[in-house]
């Protein structure tokens, strides 16, 4: 049957600075279903499987669990982000379990950034806005995931604590060809600037979205996906 595991996102968040500086400052956590050796199944497969069988709790607990232990090995200063799945969202329970296995495994609050996409807003949204606000009073951090696709809104800014927007790759990944292109990830960074919002961009064009005035990077030309042992070399 294979097993799921946990594979880390190596320099997911690093500093943008305009000096050129770049600092990790944290890691993102990446479920892998490993069928064989050198064989995946994406999330995008199993997770919804794990939902429709009504699995995605004890799964993302354990998950979550493992993400949390393997955070405790990084710097104090290293965020551990983490991806909530839309189903997740309508549990009123989730910031209770959450909290409990942080408290077990001795992870801060702090340094835990739960990411959501805007999608998974829309299907119950006052519960999902419940939730995300339990989170947030819990000094829980919370991302909105892929900004710029599918159910955009501003409404959304504005009826949900964000502490991060995500701009979606397909806005950056050849934003430099297109001046319309360029302009919306301008707007979309003033507008992070505006609301005091921390902007996350996939990069492809480091020294641009530098002088956009972007955040923090994340992506392969910063690190690819690799098991905990080697974030270490690198914490």
């Amino acid at each position: 049957m294979g097993q799921i595991s946990v594979i880390i996102s190596r320099n997911p968040g690093s500093v943008l600075s305009a000096n050129q500086h770049q600092q990790t400052v944290g890691y993102e956590a990446l479920a892998r279903w490993e069928m064989s050796p050198g064989k995946f199944v994406p999330p995008c497969e199993f997770i919804p499987l794990a939902e429709d069988a009504g699995l995605i709790v004890e799964l993302t607990d354990q998950l979550f669990r493992i993400a949390c232990q393997d955070a405790l090995s990084w710097p104090a200063h290293t965020v551990l982000s983490f991806n909530i799945s839309p189903v997740q969202l309508s549990d009123r329970l989730l910031g209770l379990r959450l909290l409990k296995i942080l408290g077990e495994v001795g992870l801060p609050v702090h340094r835990l950034e739960l990411e959501v996409t805007e999608s998974a807003l829309i299907n119950d949204p006052e519960t999902a806005r419940g939730v995300l606000d339990d989170l947030v009073k819990s000094g829980i951090n919370i991302a909105l995931d892929d900004f710029g696709t599918g159910y955009s809104s501003l409404s959304q800014l504005l009826s949900y604590n964000f502490n991060k927007i995500k701009i979606d790759r397909s806005f950056v990944a050849t934003f430099e060809d297109s001046d319309r292109q360029e302009k919306i990830v301008r707007a979309i960074i003033a507008l992070g600037a505006v609301l005091g919002v921390k902007i996350t961009a996939e990069e492809t064009q480091l020294r641009r979205l530098q002088d956009l005035g972007c955040d923090i990077g994340q992506g392969y030309l910063l690190g690819k996906p690799c098991p905990i042992e080697k974030t270490l070399k690198v914490a």
